[in-house]
């Protein structure tokens, strides 16, 4: 009578750790050299004759890669979506910093909020990093993830964590529930305002020494 029990509670614990299993990001490789957070988003004209189509729950979409893109930094803030049809192509916000706002004795002087697909920056007074270096050593990345290993690893992400990620800057256009709809990227380190933010193809992501693709 006492092996029952027992037994359930090992069936019980297996089920729970092949359930969660099955949603953990397959590492695809290891890089062990430091991510260099100390040097600008490397971007690159692309121009793309075999645009990516989505069919999604929410819609039909077209994404056309406009710019190579590939960034090394650290994640100062990360915001979630699920509703309406932008939450579902793009499910996450990743606000990155590089440059002396990597660093922990400047990045210390400001601190970033999201909200509705915008993110925010406040640095405090005597800070030695003025509002135009931090809008051009910031950028808040709509990510859409090319692969669902990309998506998960997406979400493991945490905050101050060192990482890299690589793809495209695209624009999408699509019709969602009847309507059409567009959705362009930023191709600017210094804009600001409705717009400024890139709009990201992630093909492949490195947290730390962990790469995805």
């Amino acid at each position: 009578m006492g092996r029952k029990p027992f037994s359930l509670f090992i069936l019980t614990t297996l089920f729970l750790w092949l359930f969660a299993g099955c949603d953990r990001p397959e590492v695809t490789g290891v890089e062990f050299e430091k991510i260099d957070t100390s040097q600008d988003p490397v971007q690159t004209p692309y121009k793309s004759d075999d645009p990516i189509t989505r069919n999604m729950k929410n819609g039909r979409f077209i994404i056309t890669p406009v710019a190579e893109y590939k960034i090394s930094g650290v994640v100062v803030d990360k915001e979630t979506y699920s509703s309406d049809w932008d939450g579902e192509i793009s499910p996450m916000d990743l606000t990155i910093v590089w440059g002396k706002l990597a660093e922990p004795e400047y990045g210390r002087y400001v601190s970033f909020s999201h909200g509705n697909r915008w993110y925010f920056y406040q640095y405090k007074p005597g800070s030695p990093l003025d509002q135009p270096y931090i809008i051009s050593h910031s950028s808040n990345n709509h990510i859409i993830p090319a692969s669902e290993n990309i998506l998960r690893a997406i979400k493991t992400v945490k905050r101050k964590e060192k990482v890299v990620l690589e793809g495209f800057l695209v624009n999408l256009n699509g019709i969602s529930k009847g309507q059409t709809v567009t959705w362009n990227t930023s191709l600017s380190r210094t804009d600001t305002g409705s717009g400024s933010c890139e709009l990201f193809y992630v093909s492949k992501l490195r947290i730390e020494t962990r790469i995805y693709e």
